[in-house]
C-alpha cells in the first residue's frame, strides 16, 4: 500500500514529461496485452480502429471517460476516427520516420471510396522497451467485429512492405500523416492533460 501512495504522491509532483513516459508505457503494455487477446473490461462495441485508440489513451493515462474533443469543442467519452484526428490530434508529417514519431502517435489513413463509416482507419505506433532502437510497433484494431475481430500488430518497416494501400508513406494517397495527440503538446493542449 504504501508503494502505491509513493507512486501516486511522485506522479502528482512528477515533471510532465515524467508522466508522459509512464503513460506511453502503459500504453505498449496494454496494445501489447490487447493484441494477445481482448480483454473484458474493452467494450465489444467500441471494438473498431478508433475505440482501440480511445482505449489505449483511457488506459494510458488513467483518465475519466470525457477524454476527447468533439466538433463542438466539448469534452466528451466517445468521438470517431474523423474526430480523432482532426480536433485531438496534430499533424506531424507525412512520413513516419522513427526519430521523429513516439509511442502513442497516429499512422491515419481514409480511403473515399469506401462507406464513410469505414473510410477512416487509425494504427498506433509504439517503440517497446528493449526494442533494437529505430524500429517502432504498429499496432492496430481491424475494423472486423465477431470471430474476425482482432488487434493486429506489424514493425512499421514490415508495414511500409505491405500492401500498398496500407504503406504510410506520402506516395500513397489514402495515408493522410502521422499525428501526435494534443494532451501531450503542450502548445497546442486544449484543456485535457495527462
Amino acid at each position: 500500500m504504501r508503494a502505491l501512495v509513493a507512486l501516486a504522491l511522485w506522479l502528482a509532483a512528477a515533471p510532465p514529461g515524467a508522466q508522459i513516459d509512464l503513460a506511453r508505457f502503459r500504453m505498449v503494455q496494454e496494445a501489447l496485452t490487447q493484441a494477445e487477446s481482448p480483454r473484458r473490461d474493452w467494450d465489444p462495441r467500441q471494438r473498431d480502429c478508433a475505440g482501440f485508440v480511445r482505449l489505449l489513451y483511457r488506459k494510458a493515462i488513467g483518465s475519466p471517460d470525457a477524454l476527447w474533443r468533439d466538433r463542438g469543442g466539448r469534452a466528451v467519452a466517445f468521438v470517431s476516427a474523423e474526430e480523432l484526428v482532426a480536433y485531438n490530434f496534430s499533424f506531424l508529417g507525412r512520413e513516419p520516420e522513427a526519430d521523429g514519431v513516439a509511442t502513442g502517435d497516429l499512422l491515419a489513413f481514409y480511403c473515399p471510396e469506401k462507406p464513410p463509416a469505414d473510410a477512416w482507419h487509425l494504427m498506433v505506433l509504439l517503440r517497446p522497451a528493449g526494442a533494437v532502437p529505430g524500429r517502432l510497433l504498429v499496432v492496430w484494431h481491424n475494423g472486423s467485429a465477431g470471430a474476425d475481430a482482432a488487434v493486429r500488430k506489424v514493425w512499421l518497416d514490415d508495414l511500409r512492405a505491405g500492401p500498398p494501400e496500407w504503406r504510410p508513406s506520402a506516395a500513397n494517397p489514402r495515408f493522410l500523416g502521422t499525428f501526435r495527440w494534443n494532451g501531450w503538446m503542450p502548445s497546442r493542449a486544449q484543456g485535457v492533460s495527462p
